[in-house]
């Protein structure tokens, strides 16, 4: 899958929890199966679900496939894929790319000793293909 072709910037929150009910699938998902991890609390009817999916199959991220009576629905953007140009993106526009403004942004009051430590593992396990 190559997300980061077909994204166009960030999903719309509802659209973002449909994605997510289809992430946590093994595909293809059925409409069904995706009304079961939405937040029953926002009410939604299965029309309201199946726009959102068809918005979503409209924007490259989802495929839909008839089976009987129903569609079944396939990611074409994995969750990794997709949080990792959003995150590319914000760090980008936000903090201009500078990691410092980052960190100074995450942790104002300074690292805690644990995280000082995994973030220094971290550094050190890097393989040289992550420093390009």
């Amino acid at each position: 899958m190559d997300g980061e072709k077909s994204m166009a910037g960030r999903l719309p929150d509802a659209e973002l929890e449909v994605m997510l009910a289809v992430w946590r699938c093994a595909p293809p998902v059925t409409t069904a199966r995706v009304m079961l991890l939405t937040d029953p609390d926002k009410g939604w009817k299965t029309s309201t679900v199946i726009s959102f999916l068809d918005r979503l199959k409209n924007r490259g991220f989802l495929e839909a496939d008839k089976q009987g009576r129903e569609y079944v629905w396939r990611p074409l953007v994995s969750r990794d894929d997709y949080i990792g140009a959003l995150t590319r993106d914000f760090f980008a526009r936000v903090h201009g790319g500078s990691v410092e403004s980052l960190m100074t942004a995450l942790f104002p009051d300074g690292l805690s000793p644990a995280d000082a430590d995994g973030l220094l593992r971290w550094l050190d396990g890097a393989e040289d293909s992550r420093w390009r």
